[in-house]
This record gives structure tokens, C-alpha cells and sequence, in this order.
């Protein structure tokens, strides 16, 4: 009996009993998934999925025949209207153009950001865990709603992290060793849009909590877009970042869009790949149009990153940001090539991180404590 038959068999068993199959699209023993970030080409929806059939292209010529699932971070509507027709537009534009290697079983998850309808429209992803059936991996969706860019309110913010750290919480208990996806439209890192505009102010929030996960173990990579207009990220590799465990990265000091703390990371950082515009101010940074894949295996995650003619840097050198004057960092400099492993690690210490709540309460608990021993003392 050949490996088609038996398949057969076996999901014919399975529907006799009752049983949903759960499966990896994958017959090789990887999961594969792809990710991109702000399908915005000015020149309109058919302009964007040109460029993302073209890159698709390029990964079938490298041997890629299909994926699990495909995730974006957030900004379809190349119209910048926030309606949820053209927002539902761009979604649409951007499966068509995936769909050679994006089968209609495949995981979709596309998160808000800034330009797109409001959550829960369009086809939207809700908040918070996103996980897919197989158990392969995770998928933890921070929507603009929940981390806005420019007037972001620190209760929002907070309240975002507290739900990240209930779910990362809940991979501790499991021991979960697969990678875990933190999609977000906006990133972590401080830009000089921070300081002019006040993007990710509270970031400092999100980021101190997933450092905290990522020292106990969890395999964490956080994926963002956002910032591909005017140069904001070219210090740390323009159009391709990645960030891996021991880089140290830039994070505005909560509420103060004028000031950061430097802080080295516990998990990956990379953004997703810019599909619509990478807008070069002179700079001379990394201005390719890229998609993600991600191949997931028990033991790693391999991470390409590819553009229309190719296999691209899964990150590029960053350069000094002379378009908006002399900053007094450093640019990263490093080169990650395509592919880059990232071996999975276990967990090694699987105690839940505190919330917010429970170190108050632990605060004012020993504050009774010691109020009542000392009235103890003078009676």
C-alpha cells in the first residue's frame, strides 16, 4: 500500500470516529511559516501583489513548494482610510498574491496596525493567543489597538503586557519548547519617530516581559513592521533586522519619548519584511522589498528571508541616521545571512512570572506584616 493510500486510511478512520486529524501541511517534517509586514504599495493593490508574487516566486525557485501558515503584522490599506473595505482589500490582494505556496487550509493570521479597520473587522485577528491546532508553534497577536502608536496610553500598555505574561505564563507550565510568534505592527525598539512623534512609548512594558520569559527559556521571536517610512530604522539595518539573544537593543524609558534604556535581549527580534514601500532618505541602509520564512524543526528554527530576485540578509548593517541629524548610538552593524539557525532551547525554569497585581500585594503584605509586629511591640 503506498503513502497515499495509507494517508487516506488513516483520515478515513479518523472520520468514522469522530476524531478531527491534526497534521502539519508539511509531509517532511517542517513547519514552515511565512511572514511579512505592511502591504501598503502606493501605486495600489495590484502594484502590491506584483511584488509579493514575485517574491513567492523566488522562494518556489529556492525549493519552497508551500507553507503552514502565513502571518502579517499589521497595514493593508494602501488608501490609508481605515475603512474595513479597503482594509479587507488589501488582505485579499496580499492571499492572492501568496497563493502558490498558500494553501486555503493554511493558519492566517494578519494583526492591526495603524492604517487598518478596527479589530474583529475585515479579517482581522483578535488579540492575544492566536495559537494553531498543530501545537508547532505560537502565535501571540499585539494589535495597534493594544500598543498605539503616537498618544499611547500607559494603562493599555500595561494591560497588553499582563495578558502577554498570562499566556507566556501558561507555555511555562507546559514546558513548551516550539517557537513562540509575538506579532505587533509597532516595534520595541527607540527611533527618532519616538522621540518625534511618540511611537512606542511604553514599550520598556512589553519588552521587560518578554526578556523575563526568554531567561526562563521560551523561544520568543518578536515580529514588527511599522517603520518604513523616512529612515527610522536604518541604524538598525533599514528594510532587514534581526536581532538574536545578547544583542542589546534601544527601548524608550516608559512615558518619556525623549529617553531610553539600553537593554540586552532575551529572545529574537526581527521584523517581518516590508512588502509594500521602503522609503530611502539617503541614508545608503537596506531598502529591499523582503517576505520571511521561518522553518520550524524539534530542535530549530531555520530563518530565510528572501526578495524578488532572491535570497536576501536576514539582517542587513545598519548606518547612521544623517536624514534626521546625528543620534549618539552606535548603529548595529552585524550581518545575519539567509538562512539563519536559531537553535530552540528548554525550558529551565518553568515558576510563572508575578503580574503587576501580585507584587503589589505582596508589597502591601509585608508592609501589614510590619505595621503589625511593630504595634505588637509597642502594646
Amino acid at each position: 500500500m503506498n503513502k497515499k493510500k495509507i494517508i487516506a486510511l488513516l483520515l478515513g478512520c479518523a472520520l468514522l470516529v469522530g476524531i478531527s486529524p491534526v497534521f502539519s501541511l508539511s509531509d517532511d517534517g517542517v513547519t514552515r511559516v511565512l511572514a511579512c509586514s505592511d502591504y501598503q504599495n502606493p501605486d495600489g493593490n495590484e502594484a502590491g501583489e506584483k511584488v509579493v508574487s514575485s517574491v513567492v516566486a523566488a522562494m518556489q525557485a529556492d525549493g519552497v513548494e508551500s507553507v503552514d501558515a502565513l502571518v502579517a503584522c499589521g497595514d493593508y490599506d494602501y488608501e490609508l482610510t481605515m475603512t474595513p473595505s479597503a482594509t479587507a482589500a488589501g488582505i485579499n490582494s496580499l492571499k492572492e498574491g501568496t497563493k502558490a505556496i498558500v494553501p486555503e487550509e493554511a493558519q492566517k493570521v494578519f494583526s492591526q496596525g495603524n492604517h487598518d479597520s478596527l479589530v474583529g473587522t475585515a479579517g482581522m485577528a483578535m488579540s492575544g493567543n492566536n495559537d494553531p491546532a498543530s501545537g508547532k508553534y505560537g502565535v501571540f497577536v499585539i494589535n495597534e489597538d493594544d500598543y498605539m502608536w503616537m498618544g499611547a496610553s500607559r494603562e493599555i500598555v500595561k494591560g497588553t503586557s499582563e495578558n502577554l505574561k498570562a499566556y507566556l505564563n501558561e507555555k511555562l507550565e507546559e514546558n513548551f519548547t516550539a517557537p513562540i510568534f509575538v506579532m505587533s505592527h509597532l516595534p520595541l525598539h527607540y527611533t527618532l519617530r519616538s522621540r518625534n512623534i511618540g511611537d512606542g512609548r511604553y514599550g520598556e512594558y512589553i519588552l521587560n516581559v518578554l526578556n523575563e520569559a526568554g531567561e526562563k527559556g521560551l523561544n520568543i521571536i518578536f515580529l514588527f513592521g511599522h517603520n518604513h517610512s523616512n529612515s527610522w530604522d536604518d541604524y538598525l539595518g533599514g528594510g532587514s533586522i534581526c536581532l538574536e539573544k545578547g544583542d542589546e537593543i534601544n527601548v524608550c524609558k516608559p512615558g518619556n519619548s525623549l529617553a531610553w534604556d539600553t537593554h540586552t535581549l532575551n529572545f529574537t527580534y526581527i521584523n517581518a519584511g516590508y512588502t509594500g514601500y521602503y522609503r530611502d532618505n539617503g541614508n545608503g541602509a537596506d531598502v529591499s522589498l523582503t517576505m520571511t520564512l521561518f522553518e520550524i524543526t524539534d530542535t530549530e528554527v531555520t530563518v530565510y528571508r528572501y526578495d524578488e530576485s532572491g535570497r536576501h540578509n536576514v539582517g542587513s548593517a545598519g548606518v547612521e541616521d544623517t536624514y534626521h541629524g546625528a543620534v549618539n548610538w552606535v548603529p548595529h552593524t552585524g550581518v545575519k545571512d539567509s538562512p539563519t539557525v536559531i537553535p530552540l532551547t528548554g525550558v529551565n525554569e518553568n515558576t510563572p512570572m508575578r503580574s503587576m497585581m501580585d507584587a503589589l500585594t505582596k508589597f502591601v503584605t509585608r508592609i501589614y506584616e510590619f505595621l503589625k509586629s511593630l504595634f505588637a511591640r509597642i502594646c
